[in-house]
């Protein structure tokens, strides 16, 4: 390893042995000349080399000529006045570190040189460069010299230099310089090369991470040179929207991008267009990923001066790519399911800022990332305020694009999240509620503790905002969130073009025997998720059906009924309702399970929450009740609040103490189930899911009825029965199952699966009713948690170990009962990648989350496959 390795694109070693001597950069060359792009030429000086080459310099010299003239020969160029070789040094570690001093460039550029040099670019640019070649000398030197006087007088002559802009300063500024160097840098081209090389060898001695590293010498090139001469940088394809052309900029007759306005890469001559085309994709395929290349013809002639990888490319961009790759068999299925980072798929599933229209615009950073996306539009506080705009602008055909900010969001407030872009909340954390429908209806949520409302608007730092203003939603998927106040330029998704339905084609075949299914409440959830390939719906919240504008006073109405008779009427209009829904849904999903989670939400939580609203539903409470007050509704929605909902009054116990809900709503499940397979010859699988269960009873009683001195419950067993024979139909098979969402119904999962067909964890509750954290209040003291390394991630994203073990626990004993239990999870921590795992190696069937979480889901899962098949 004692000698000095010359390469060139026609001359480089493949020998590992060997360039692994060479250092990072000098082996990214050989994979390059290897390719026979056509790199500059230069030569590599190896530790070994450079060990002995100070001690026994003279012996070398005769080295470096030849590699000298061989650098000059392939460029037609000398350490000569006339057309002088200009080199550039570079260190080469051997591990990817950045370090305070890395280069040189334009070695060689000196007084016997600058003339030749000026004749082909100019004495302005020339002198500048030269300028730079002695900066760089006086820098070195700086990190190399322990004598204080010396460094005085470099530090003292360096801001001089530093200072001279202009070509006269400059040849001033270099004159003074002139009298604290040898007089042979500034004389002869070799001699300050040499001189160079040895400071570099001083920087090498003095430190640890640079002691083993090589030096490499590289001739340089100039796209200001001639007559056809340029620089350029383009990108290998579109790195947005992954399109397989090639992007970026020629600059005519100059250096770098700086100098001059930049032409298209597509209007440069299709000589060199189809050259830069065929490189590219040799970077590509060898690199397996998108590559930036900056290049200079010089006087007609291409080299290729830096490649690198593409910082802020988007994901669409990536799979596109990997895709292409795939296609043409560079890559194996699995490579390109562990290229990408699950959470990454996030990009493609909502729209993105475009960062060139934040410039200049103020912003708060900070806060939860509650749904992932960016969402722009003029802000409004309340629901009834943000629809009743809404309703104008689109009567209008005005801009209706909108942000719903509020303290906090509750079941009346649905519909806002629905219509507006994004949601913006001080209260609450990733799973709490305005998050969690926000990643049901594929809308962008954020949540900052900073935000203090008024009457007038919000605060977030020192900026006001007041209804009506443009703000920005920036939420992504591994930083922190952003509010700009201003309004930007989204880059919206195109799900059918953006390549995602064909990589999740790819990552199906390594899904196995684990499901996916949605969390979906409307037909169109459950067509994005059908898209999304989907396994079936793991829990429709039929509570989420009701916040329908025409269909919330009716269930109001419900929930303040007098009497058990008014309820029933009530009940006959909504399960008209109920049954287009369930209609709707077992259609999209044809013979998929769809697990229909029976009304869990309190009560309460469906009533007015603003002085709005509830004079618009005493209003229409007293149009069809007029002999009721306006004090007795009152009354009565107030007699429903309670003090710890969550609880509270909600789930099975509605149904306990109301049977009739449960009832119409078991009814409407079959009479829909029925109506499909009449109609559509559809034959669907219905899933009854009963939650907010703590002991046996409840899911015996639900499920098998009870009477009790001349009070009836009446069971879904016996429900189904009766109108199957009302309705003259033949059986269908359903199951009914149990949410397992509280630590008792987990500690008795045994008992339980003797009722139960199927668990479903609800590890959003059972998440706060394990750990005793409430989703809606922890982030005010998480973050102390955080610091004092009491908690290290947020609970209601990552499953926490109790957590973990209530789930496997109840999974094993539910299962030493009945061995075909179906066991899943569906909180919004089965579209965590890293919860994944451990639902596969609990013995889980499947998760659920939201539509737009199936994706990251299913590559978890398709990932872990392939990483547990490789590790035996």
């Amino acid at each position: 390893m004692k000698e000095i390795f010359s390469f060139s694109s026609s001359e480089f070693t493949e020998d590992e042995d060997i360039i692994q001597h060479f250092g990072m950069r000098g082996q990214n060359l050989m994979g390059l000349a290897s390719m026979g792009i056509p790199i500059l030429p230069g030569f590599i000086l190896t530790e070994d080399f450079l060990a002995e080459d100070s001690e026994e310099h003279e012996e070398h010299i005769a080295r470096y000529q030849k590699a000298f003239a061989k650098m000059g020969g392939i460029l037609e160029k000398d350490w000569d006045e006339d057309n002088p070789l200009l080199v550039k040094l570079v260190v080469s570690p051997m591990l990817n570190m950045v370090h305070t001093f890395s280069s040189i460039h334009n070695i060689g550029l000196c007084d016997t040189t600058i003339g030749g040099f000026s004749g082909f670019v100019g004495e302005d640019f020339a002198y500048h460069e030269y300028r730079g070649v002695v900066l760089r000398i006086m820098e070195l030197e700086l990190l190399t010299t322990t004598d204080n006087t010396r460094r005085n007088l470099l530090e003292k002559t360096l801001e001089e230099l530093r200072k001279a802009k202009k070509t006269p300063q400059i040849k001033k500024a270099i004159d003074s310089v002139r009298a604290i160097f040898p007089q042979e840098i500034f004389a002869h081209a070799g001699d300050q090369f040499f001189y160079i090389k040895e400071l570099f060898l001083k920087l090498f001695a003095a430190s640890e991470t640079l002691s083993d590293s090589a030096i490499l010498v590289q001739a340089m090139t100039f796209g200001n040179y001639g007559k056809e001469s340029f620089f350029g940088s383009y990108t290998t394809r579109d790195s947005i929207s992954g399109k397989d052309v090639l992007t970026g900029d020629f600059f005519p007759n100059s250096f770098d991008a700086t100098q001059a306005d930049g032409q298209s890469i597509s209007k440069i001559s299709k000589t060199y267009l189809d050259k830069l085309k065929k490189i590219g994709k040799q970077l590509e395929i060898s690199y397996k990923e998108i590559r930036n290349i900056k290049f200079n013809v010089e006087n007609g002639k291409l080299w290729i001066i830096d490649q690198s990888s593409v910082p802020g490319k988007s994901a669409q961009a990536e799979i596109q790519t990997l895709l292409d790759l795939l296609r043409d068999k560079h890559v194996e299925e699995t490579y390109v399911i562990n290229s990408i980072q699950p959470g990454r798929l996030s990009e493609i599933l909502h729209p993105i800022i475009d960062k060139r229209s934040a410039n200049r615009i103020p912003s708060h950073t900070g806060g939860i990332s509650g749904a992932m996306g960016a969402a722009i539009g003029r802000v409004f506080f309340t629901t009834e305020a943000l629809m009743k705009e809404y309703r104008i602008a689109s009567q209008r055909n005005l801009d209706n694009n909108l942000i719903l900010a509020m303290p906090a969001t509750y079941a009346g407030d649905v519909k806002a999240i629905e219509a507006a872009n994004g949601v913006l909340t001080r209260e609450g954390g990733y799973a709490s509620h305005a998050p969690v429908v926000a990643r049901s209806l594929g809308k962008v949520a954020m949540v900052n503790p900073d935000i203090v409302f008024s009457k007038t608007g919000l605060k977030i730092g020192n900026k006001i905002v007041k209804e009506g203003d443009y703000i920005s939603l920036d939420v992504p998927s591994y930083d922190d969130p952003v509010v700009y106040f201003g309004k930007l330029v989204l880059i919206e998704p195109d799900i059918d073009k953006s390549g995602l339905l064909d990589f999740l084609e790819v990552v199906q075949t390594h899904i196995g025997d684990f499901d996916v299914h949605a969390n979906a409440d409307q037909p169109s959830d459950a067509k994005l998720a059908r898209k999304f390939l989907a396994d079936g719906i793991g829990l429709c919240r039929t509570e989420h059906m009701f916040f329908n504008e025409n269909r919330i006073p009716i269930f109001r109405s419900l929930i303040i009924a007098p009497d058990r008779s008014e309820r029933e009427k009530i009940l006959k209009k909504i399960k008209k309702m109920q049954v287009s829904d369930f209609y709707g849904l077992f259609e999209v999903m044809g013979e998929r399970t769809v697990t229909i989670r029976l009304l869990d939400a309190p009560l309460h939580e469906f009533l007015p929450h603003s002085k709005d609203s509830m004079d618009a539903f005493v209003a229409f409470y007293r149009k069809n009740h007029p002999k009721v007050s306006e004090s007795e509704i009152r009354l009565r929605c107030d007699m429903t609040s309670e003090v710890n909902p969550m609880l509270g009054h909600r789930g099975v116990r509605v149904a306990i103490s109301y049977p009739e809900i449960y009832r119409m709503q078991v009814e409407a499940i079959f009479e829909a189930a029925y109506k499909l397979r009449k109609e559509k010859g559809v034959v669907c699988r219905p899933e009854i899911m009963i939650p907010v269960i703590m002991s046996p009873r409840e899911v015996k009683t639900i499920r098998f009825g009870k009477r009790i001195e001349g009070f009836e419950i009446v069971g879904v067993r016996q429900i189904a029965e009766e109108l199957r024979e009302k309705l003259g139909e033949e059986t269908i098979d359903y199951k009914v199952g149990t949410m397992i969402e509280l630590p008792a119904a987990a500690l008795l999962a045994d008992k339980i699966a003797r009722y139960a067909d199927f668990f479903s964890f609800g590890t959003n509750d059972l998440t706060q009713t394990c750990l005793g954290l409430s989703r809606d209040d922890f982030n005010s003291f998480f973050t102390d948690y955080n610091e004092y390394d009491l908690l290290d991630k947020n609970p209601f994203q990552y499953l926490q170990e109790p957590v973990k073990e209530l789930v496997g626990m109840a999974v094993e004993r539910g299962r030493v009962v009945k061995p075909d239990l179906t066991c899943g999870l569906c909180g919004e921590h089965g579209a965590e990648p890293e919860n994944i795992p451990f639902c596969m190696d609990a013995g889980l069937n499947y998760v659920s989350c939201s539509p737009y979480g199936i994706p990251l889901a299913k590559l978890s899962i398709a990932q872990k496959n392939i990483k547990d098949l490789a590790t035996g």
